[in-house]
């Protein structure tokens, strides 16, 4: 997402200079002496600038919706969001810092192996935990040619046990687990809350060290680091430029020494 954040950054800078360097080759229209909408208008840049800068720093790092997460995970693993959101639901009250007295954890209650195994390093990472259940599902989902019952029987009381007794275990309780998670799939169940995920944690991280760097800059030296970015981007087209006009040439000069010997 740095990456992502990184490049709009880039893009807005580089539009903006792009904006100056059009001021600067159209002197008529925004030197003007009797032109008593410069001073306003340039101020209008350099606000919208700084307000473009800070917006995009704050849209990130915002918490992340659980039901969206869910989405998400169902679309990533082709698995009936109703069906994650139902046994999130029936595991542990979509409560993300859960621990069962087995030991399961999180929000799918997955079991320290069973998540090391689906490659969930935090299990009480919201994220990272439906992400991991959503896998777990989707594979016991493939194993019994789609059968809900007899996947959910797998992920209650294993698949060993589904095994033995060919079919979902006579236990009261993975009996009643099924049937309660089919409850709730009959409703228009939602989680209503958001969580602070690892890769949340790490946006605002950043954003943290973003905003400290663009506060503590002045009017100045943020047009010098404007600057610097614009020269930087034209000398990286221009260089492009030379080489493809390079690469045409020899081209050219290749043609002309195929003609010499035909």
């Amino acid at each position: 997402m740095a990456d992502n954040y990184n490049y709009t950054v880039y893009e807005n800078l580089y539009n903006y200079m792009n904006q100056l360097l059009y001021q600067v080759q159209t002197p008529s229209v925004y030197n003007n002496r009797n032109d008593t909408g410069r001073a306003s208008r340039q101020t209008s840049d350099t606000k919208s600038f700084a307000d473009t800068l800070k917006n995009t720093v704050k849209k990130m790092g915002v918490p992340e919706s659980m039901d969206a997460i869910f989405e998400e995970a169902a679309q990533r693993y082709n698995v009936p969001v109703i069906l994650l959101k139902a046994v999130g639901k029936a595991e542990s009250g979509f409560n993300a810092n859960a621990v069962s007295p087995v030991g399961a954890q999180g929000v799918m209650q997955l079991m320290p192996a069973t998540a090391q195994s689906l490659g969930v390093t935090d299990p009480f990472d919201a994220r990272s935990n439906i992400m991991g259940g959503a896998k777990y599902i989707a594979e016991k989902l493939s194993q019994y040619n789609g059968d809900i019952d007899l996947a959910l029987a797998a992920y209650n009381a294993g698949s060993g046990n589904v095994a033995k007794y060919g079919g979902v275990p006579p236990f009261t309780e993975t009996i009643n687990y099924i049937k309660r998670i089919k409850e709730y799939m009959g409703t228009d169940l939602t989680t209503g809350q958001t969580v602070e995920t690892a890769q949340a944690a790490q946006e605002q991280a950043d954003i943290g060290r973003a905003s400290e760097v663009s506060d503590g800059l002045s009017s100045r030296s943020l047009t010098e680091v404007m600057t610097q970015f614009f020269m930087a981007k034209m000398q990286l087209q221009l260089q492009d430029r030379v080489n493809a006009l390079g690469s045409s040439i020899m081209g050219t000069e290749e043609d002309e020494e195929k003609d010499v010997f035909l």
